[in-house]
């Protein structure tokens, strides 16, 4: 491992794409290799011992190619399995989303309510209510989980009426509670930005926990000197584990920088 290795990034699909965009502007030097394990598409519906063995394998497969970090873009993921993700990539460090985004409700939140729309896993687990609440206990949180807002995203689905009415739907409760921060509590929702805003209004800040996790993630990188300075263009490499052809295509959607090439993982 150097400065010049990748940062491992991985979601069960195209969500993390969204982390890969944050990631990527404020590290232009950086080289990511990112997994997508769309073959085990959606993590939101699986059961908790699924979801360790999945991300598991994944973690193996990154410190197999000498990663330097390791970012867990998928909040699922983050909810259940991340002091074991730890444990097993020890020196390596893993940096989860659930983490991020509750440090940056806290900060944002001014009358202490805070929603947070998520895959069901992740709202029945209140991970982001536990870890919200570790930082300030009077702070209430509203959890919603939408399965089917993240199939919206990872079909690639373009169709804004049903996007909004969807969206809608599943929010009328927030904006009835009157919070002032909605936390995008999967990397999913990014990418659906303008519709939720166009739902929820002025009056109702969104945060996106990549913008904390990218921060902490150059904190750390420049503490143990781990940045990478070289004058070599930056690279990215795409796994997936499911069809290589049809996780090209949505990454051409969903990418800044979109990639020539998406290789096969078979894990």
């Amino acid at each position: 491992m150097n400065t010049e290795s990748f940062i491992g990034i991985f979601d069960s699909g195209v969500g993390g794409l969204a982390v890969v965009n944050t990631l990527s502007y404020l590290l232009p030097n950086e080289n990511f290799l990112y997994v997508a394990d769309s073959k085990n598409f959606p993590y939101g519906t699986k059961t908790k011992s699924q979801i360790e063995a999945f991300s598991k394998r994944i973690v193996k497969f990154l410190l197999g190619r000498n990663v330097k970090a390791i970012v867990v873009a998928c909040n699922t993921v983050s909810s259940i399995a991340i002091p074991e993700l730890k444990r097993i990539a020890y020196p390596i460090p893993v940096f989860g989303m659930i983490q991020a985004g509750a440090r940056i409700a806290v900060k944002k939140t001014k009358n202490k309510k805070v929603a947070v729309i998520s895959t069901p896993l992740t709202a029945r687990s209140h991970a982001y209510k536990k870890e919200i609440q570790k930082i300030d206990r009077d702070i209430k949180v509203f959890e919603i989980g939408s399965q089917r807002m993240v199939n919206l995203v990872e079909d690639g689905n373009s169709r804004k009426k049903y996007a909004y009415n969807l969206v809608r739907e599943k929010l009328k409760g927030v904006l009835s509670s009157k919070v002032d921060t909605l936390v995008l509590g999967c990397t999913h929702f990014p990418f659906l930005y303008k519709v939720v805003k166009n739902v929820v209004g002025e009056g109702i800040e969104i945060v996106d926990p990549s913008d904390e996790l990218a921060e902490e993630l150059k904190e750390f990188l420049e503490e143990k000197h781990f940045m990478n300075h070289s004058s070599i263009p930056s690279k990215k490499v795409f796994f997936t584990t499911g069809d290589a052809k049809e996780f090209l295509l949505k990454a051409k959607l969903f990418l800044k920088e979109p990639p020539q090439r998406v290789f096969s993982l078979m894990i």
